[in-house]
């Protein structure tokens, strides 16, 4: 499982007057809306993790790409983040299950990225513990979801936990190589078939076929037709959401 996703905050997010991360959580959860909570979960874990690190990625939404911070922001960030409580910090888990259930894009990988409560090692220590199996139910069934519905790291991360094997998931060829191909084919969609990650992604492409490797020629065709599937549903949703406006 990656690092979680707060630790890449938007750039958006850094305005050089930007109010402490409490006042800036309270603004936010006042609308009610759990994509806003979904921000301020992203906010507060993002200043924990710089507050330990000193340190935090920034995402470019232009460029999609990722970068550490500048001088600059990372004074700003001081600012912002050092006065965070520990109550504020813990309170964290409670904004992101409101994008849970509301299943806001994203936090998904968030919640599996988080571990039971916030303690990743509980997988590990307290495997069998019946509040860390439900967890873990719940966050296969989130990560399901977000993949189903086209979310690119979702499609990666739960993919090749599937296609291996992993503390929140049973070995699954079929299912993890398809989840792969998913995401090459809803790359091609949107950037075009020449985009490095269709390519990278595209059955027999070096990546993915890298991965795939092993699996038989039966198997690879169910997981390309589970893929399409995936893929034609996500391009019709975007069809109808831009019908919409």
């Amino acid at each position: 499982m990656p690092a979680p996703a707060a630790h890449v905050v938007p750039e958006a997010l850094l305005a050089s007057d930007a109010p402490p991360v409490g006042v800036q959580v309270e603004q936010l959860l006042a609308s009610g809306d759990p994509q806003q909570a979904y921000t301020a979960y992203l906010l507060v874990a993002g200043c924990d993790h710089f507050n330990k690190k000193h340190d935090l990625v920034i995402h470019d939404q232009g460029s999609r790409t990722n970068r550490n911070l500048n001088e600059d922001e990372r004074r700003q960030l001081a600012t912002m983040c050092g006065a965070m409580t520990e109550r504020e910090r813990l309170a964290r888990l409670d904004h992101l299950a409101v994008a849970i259930k509301a299943g806001v894009p994203g936090a998904a990988i968030a919640y599996a990225a988080e571990g039971p409560f916030g303690d990743p090692s509980a997988l590990t220590t307290r495997p069998d513990d019946p509040l860390v199996r439900q967890w873990k139910a719940t966050a296969g069934a989130e990560l399901t979801r977000a993949a189903e519905a086209g979310e690119a790291v979702a499609l990666v991360v739960w993919g090749i936990q599937n296609l291996y094997g992993s503390g929140l998931a049973d070995k699954q060829p079929v299912l993890g190589y398809g989840y792969l191909l998913a995401n090459g084919l809803i790359h091609a969609d949107r950037f075009g078939p020449n985009d490095p990650t269709a390519k990278a992604y595209a059955d027999g492409g070096a990546l993915a076929g890298a991965m795939g490797g092993a699996l038989t020629p039966e198997q690879r065709a169910a997981a390309l037709a589970m893929a399409r599937n995936i893929a034609g549903k996500v391009k019709a949703q975007h069809r109808r959401g831009a019908a919409a406006f």
